[in-house]
C-alpha cells in the first residue's frame, strides 16, 4: 500500500514553474510566427504576381522592359502589396525578345524590446516567347 500512495505522489503532473516555461516559449514563438508570417504571404504573393506575369506578359506588344514592370506594378497594387515598387525589379534583356526579371530585398521587422528580425527574399523569371 505504501508503494502505490509513492508512486502517486510522484505522478502529480507538471510543475508550476514548467507550465510558465512552456508559456513563455510559446508566446516567444507565436510572436515570431505573428510578425514573420506576413512577410512570407507577401513574398508569396509577389511571387505568384511574378510567375503570372511570365505566363501572360508578350514583351513585344507590351512595349519591352518597361512594360513588364508595369503590368508586373499593376499586379502589385491590385494585391495590395505596398512595399514593393516596381523600381525593385531589375529587368535584363536575355536575346531577342526574351527577357530575365529579378526581385531581390530585405525586409526588417520590429519582434520585442531591441530585436528585430531581417529576412531576405529573392526570386527570377523569364519573360518572353520560348
Amino acid at each position: 500500500m505504501s508503494m502505490t500512495t509513492g508512486l502517486a505522489k510522484r505522478q502529480r503532473g507538471a510543475g508550476f514553474l514548467f507550465m510558465i516555461v512552456l508559456i513563455a516559449l510559446a508566446a516567444f514563438f507565436g510572436t515570431i510566427v505573428f510578425k514573420v508570417g506576413p512577410l512570407y504571404l507577401n513574398f508569396w504573393t509577389v511571387r505568384s504576381i511574378m510567375e503570372e506575369s511570365a505566363q501572360q506578359i508578350d514583351p513585344s506588344q507590351e512595349g519591352g522592359a518597361r512594360g513588364i514592370v508595369m503590368s508586373i506594378e499593376k499586379r502589385l497594387y491590385i494585391n495590395s502589396i505596398e512595399n514593393i515598387k516596381g523600381s525593385d525589379f531589375e529587368v535584363e534583356r536575355i536575346d531577342g525578345e526574351r527577357f530575365q526579371v529579378s526581385l531581390a530585398y530585405e525586409e526588417r521587422v520590429h519582434l520585442f524590446f531591441n530585436v528585430d528580425a531581417v529576412v531576405s527574399f529573392s526570386h527570377q523569371i523569364e519573360v518572353g516567347p520560348e
